[in-house]
């Protein structure tokens, strides 16, 4: 049985049986002539490590979009000028598209 690895979100929705070792498969019977199919151990160990740590993707639940933190009338400037924290945490990938702008903005960043 061979495993496509690299799409770990294709290989995460089969069920386990379709990936499973060769301790657990039945043998071909002996008069078939045709080398056995390779099997990636690794990387079935991989998936099953990462489905372990990950948990059941189904029963994520879907994130609600939140407001920004940092408002669109925010300039660089406001940021530095003042010494006092957020009232909350900005998410990084808020930060990283704050200063993407302000970089293109600038000609700093194509």
């Amino acid at each position: 049985m061979e495993v496509d690895t690299g799409n770990s979100y294709f290989i995460e929705k089969l069920p386990v049986e379709r990936y499973t070792s060769t301790k657990e498969t039945k043998k071909p019977p002996e008069n078939n002539k045709s080398p056995p199919a390779f099997v990636n151990h690794a990387a079935i160990a991989w998936h099953e490590n990462r489905r372990k740590w990950v948990g059941d993707v189904s029963k994520w639940s879907e994130r609600m979009p939140k407001d920004p933190i940092i408002s669109w009338s925010t300039t660089y400037e406001d940021l530095l000028s003042t010494t006092e924290p957020f009232s909350e945490s900005i998410p990084l990938t808020e930060m990283v598209d704050f200063l993407v702008d302000i970089w293109q903005d600038e000609g700093l960043f194509d």
